[in-house]
C-alpha cells in the first residue's frame, strides 16, 4: 500500500472524468475522517449550473471509477469523492 501525491491523485480523477464524458476541474485533499483515520478528498468542481448535465449514471460510474483506479494503484487513504459547483459554500 502507499499514499500517491496530489498530482496522482488528481491525474486519476481527470483521466476517469474525461472517459467518462464529465468535463470538470479536479481538486484532492489529504485530510483526516471524523475517527481521525486519513482519508483523501477528491472534489469534481463544475461549473454554475452544470450539475443537471452529470447527474446519474455519469457521476455514479465516474465516482465509482476512481475509487476502483486508486485501490488499484494501491492508494492506502480511503477516498471521499464528491460534487460541488464552483463558488458553492462547502460545508
Amino acid at each position: 500500500m502507499t499514499i500517491l501525491t496530489d498530482k496522482e491523485v488528481i491525474d486519476v480523477a481527470r483521466n476517469v472524468a474525461a472517459a467518462n464524458g464529465v468535463s470538470v476541474a479536479a481538486v484532492s485533499t489529504a485530510t483526516l475522517d471524523s475517527p481521525g483515520s486519513p482519508v483523501v478528498e477528491i472534489r469534481f468542481v463544475l461549473t454554475p449550473g452544470s450539475s443537471a448535465s452529470i447527474m446519474g449514471e455519469r457521476s455514479a460510474r465516474t465516482v465509482s471509477q476512481v475509487i476502483q483506479q486508486l485501490a488499484d494503484k494501491g492508494e492506502e487513504r480511503f477516498p471521499i469523492v464528491r460534487y460541488e459547483e464552483k463558488g458553492a459554500a462547502r460545508p
